[in-house]
């Protein structure tokens, strides 16, 4: 049976994700990797998991049958400014393209109690459009983690992770006025 991952009887409760932190890889890292060799690996997690999907949609009160890759898209603009992996910048040509027209590369922190912890202390996310849908990722770098090595519980808490960032509302505060 396919699950939302909101859902899904494994993701966590939206309290607990707040232990986790996405932070953007600069782009001078990823820069300085790949001039030195170095390739990033990724796990499409839409295509690796067959028991979960993610669904955004554009009105915020009803549940949709599509996704709104836009609305991610500018959530993400607004978080992490636009998309760090070299290739993927705005105005960039895209006619080489099938099936991504942007990508983040995220580090996805665990600031969880250090004695409770069941979950690696950080690993790498990629955000990006996958067929005009959400993309979600576990990413590595060669040499080091290989991201088809991640368990269930890390690919759970990385899709519901991203889901809940592109999706729901942030509050904040701009000039005195709520937003």
């Amino acid at each position: 049976m396919r699950y939302d991952i909101r859902e899904h009887p494994q993701a966590p409760p939206v309290d607990e994700l707040r232990e986790f932190t996405l932070v953007p890889v600069s782009r001078e890292e990823i820069e300085t990797r790949l001039a030195d060799g170095e390739e990033l690996s990724e796990l499409n997690l839409r295509e690796a998991r067959n028991d979960v999907n993610v669904e955004l949609d554009p009105d915020p009160t009803g549940r949709g049958e599509h996704d709104d890759v836009g609305t991610a898209l500018y959530r993400l603009v607004q978080l992490f400014g636009t998309p760090n992996v070299p290739g993927y910048d705005a105005g960039s040509d895209l006619s080489d393209r099938d099936d991504e027209t942007f990508k983040y590369l995220l580090r996805l922190v665990n600031e969880s109690d250090e004695d409770e912890r069941t979950l690696p202390d950080e690993w790498l996310v990629t955000v990006y459009d996958y067929h005009v849908e959400l993309g979600i990722g576990l990413a590595g770098w060669s040499g080091e983690t290989d991201p088809a090595e991640y368990g269930d519980a890390v690919q759970i808490v990385t899709m519901a992770l991203v889901t809940n960032v592109v999706s729901e509302p942030l509050q904040c505060v701009y000039k005195d006025k709520w937003f």
